[in-house]
């Protein structure tokens, strides 16, 4: 059989809801789709059962699954079918652990089953790492792989191993956080029986000497594949015959020849014994041992000295529909204004630099900006562990905010705002927009957006309609709520700050006019001199509109 003849049809919907789009992998047990959730307006990724050696679409049924009628290929099909029930189910159980691809909903159609789940935009690490000339530098791959650290502490403070790392299953999203995906052959290794699968996929060179023995597997299991999986990042070179346990002969003399300090060498080694009993066995002591001196050296200051210098140009409308916040300095005139200064931020302290733009004439954006902003402080106050935190209580934070706007648009009867946001405390920070206004990062020389929400262009584009710029009301029209702008557009980011960060928080009248390679410049000048370069930059286009900008120095 053909491959095209195994896969849904573009277009094909299930469940009323989700709309796929084209085929984003394969494996010997299933299907995984592109899809578009059509209740919630954004991508997903549909994961369907379909053991592609004992099943086939059957022509005279739409969509419909059959299976092969042999008792050898009716067992390994039921065998397969407990194997991906119980990956939707493990899935469900660490819904809230942080830096996975969360499971969004589990349903049974066309005779077989499916997985939705949260899509990751990005690339997977190993076609990263070949992109990249087959080998990254160790420093890059301890930063990036600090974010698997936190998820394997989750799982495996849950009693749960993964037992499947390696460079194919973690995806890299455009905003460079890792997530560790496939948790098809994820277990229980505390006695839960309901969490147990015999199945284990193999990735030669990554995979613990004990991975066929499944009384033996632990967290140490996981730790091994982290490590393999560093050395081969580091130096392109796999574990060969990890059950022989010859490659410890070898390894010393092949980490010599990398950047990794002796301590971290050492660390690996540790976490690479064939012999589980001196092995690693706990993901803090790996992370203490390869972390902990850079960590020491690097660590950066609770308290923030941060520079700031704001603007906002009322343009040839002559009305100030857009403002800033910078804690307490704001810019609600009605005239052109620029504000400037340093202030020091402590640990427990929160801030926020804000900008607002009315919509459609309306100049109510700062109420429904600062109902936006109380919104988001209240959910971090919250939060008794604030560097990591699940997508679950993301997407609660976004429900709120954008009940906070509907609720206010509804009072004024009107258009409310787009808004961009920066919030901070300690070292952490969260981006947050809300329709068009963006937020940017340049760190270390390189520009990056932290905020990209669906515009209503995305969403013609995901329904096959035209895209006019003119159309002011697809967005609301889509959403049955026509007459309320941006709080369906929303998106979050969250992230460590580093020393030397500039960040731009805006209204969209300064990307229309300026392109990223020109930010770049500017947000590279003193900080004095950033916001007046951007906007005589902005003020020699024809179309003289309202902007915004604020930029902050850490």
């Amino acid at each position: 059989m053909k491959n095209e003849d195994i896969f849904l049809p573009q277009g094909a919907v299930l469940q009323n809801r989700y709309e796929i789009r084209s085929v984003l992998g394969t494996g010997g047990f299933g299907i995984t789709y592109r899809a578009v959730d059509q209740l919630l307006n954004c991508y997903v990724a549909v994961k369907e059962f379909f053991p592609q050696n004992w099943a086939f679409r059957d022509a005279n049924k739409s969509y419909g699954v059959i299976y092969s009628d042999d008792e050898e290929g009716q067992k390994t099909v039921a065998e397969c079918r407990r194997n991906f029930r119980h990956e939707a189910k493990l899935l469900e159980a660490v819904r809230d652990v942080p830096y996975i691809a969360r499971r969004k909903d589990y349903f049974e159609e066309n005779g077989t089953e499916y997985i939705v789940l949260r899509l990751i935009q990005g690339e997977t690490l190993s076609a990263y790492a070949k992109r990249r000339g087959g080998t990254l530098p160790a420093a890059e791959v301890l930063s990036l792989l600090s974010y698997t650290f936190d998820t394997l502490k989750y799982l495996h403070g849950m009693g749960i191993i993964h037992r499947d790392i390696c460079p194919g299953n973690l995806m890299l999203s455009e905003d460079g956080v890792l997530f560790l995906i496939d948790f098809g052959s994820a277990t229980s290794y505390d006695g839960r029986e309901e969490l147990c699968s015999r199945q284990v996929f193999e990735h030669k060179g990554f995979e613990a000497p004990e991975s066929s023995q499944p009384g033996k597997q632990g967290p140490w299991t996981d730790i091994f594949s982290l490590c393999s999986m560093m050395v081969y990042l580091i130096t392109g070179e796999g574990i060969a015959e990890a059950k022989s346990g010859r490659y410890m002969e070898e390894l010393p003399q092949l980490l010599m020849g990398t950047a990794l300090s002796a301590g971290q060498q050492n660390a690996l080694l540790h976490g690479l014994n064939p012999d589980i009993s001196y092995r690693l066995s706990d993901v803090e002591q790996l992370h203490r041992e390869l972390y902990g001196e850079a960590l020491t050296a690097e660590h950066l200051p609770e308290t923030w000295e941060v520079f700031y210098h704001a603007g906002t140009c009322i343009g040839s409308r002559k009305i100030n529909q857009d403002n800033f916040m910078v804690d307490t300095v704001s810019c609600y005139l009605g005239e052109d204004c620029q504000q400037a200064g340093t202030f020091v931020c402590r640990p427990e302290e929160i801030h926020v630099a804000a900008v607002c733009d009315g919509v459609g004439g309306s100049n109510y954006g700062e109420l429904a900006s600062k109902a936006a902003i109380q919104a988001l402080i209240h959910f971090v106050e919250q939060q008794p562990r604030r560097d990591v935190l699940p997508d679950r209580l993301l997407e609660d934070l976004l429900d709120q905010v954008n009940e906070k706007i509907l609720t206010l648009c509804e009072k004024i009867g009107q258009t409310a705002t787009t808004l961009s946001l920066l919030l901070w405390q300690g070292n952490r920070y969260y981006a947050v927009n809300i329709g068009d206004s963006p937020v940017y990062r340049l760190r270390k020389g390189r520009l990056k957006r932290l905020s990209m929400p669906q515009t209503r262009a995305d969403l013609n584009i995901m329904t096959q309609r035209p895209v006019q710029k003119e159309d002011f009301n697809t967005l609301m029209e889509f959403l049955g709520k026509k007459g309320v702008a941006g709080s369906q557009m929303a998106a979050f980011r969250y992230g460590k700050l580093q020393k030397g960060d500039t960040f731009l928080v805006c209204s969209d009248g300064v990307t229309k006019r300026i392109e990223d390679s020109r930010l770049k410049h500017f947000l590279s000048k003193k900080g004095e001199k950033t916001v007046p370069a951007m906007f005589k930059a902005i003020a020699r286009n024809t179309e003289n509109d309202n902007y915004t900008a604020v930029v902050l120095k850490f």
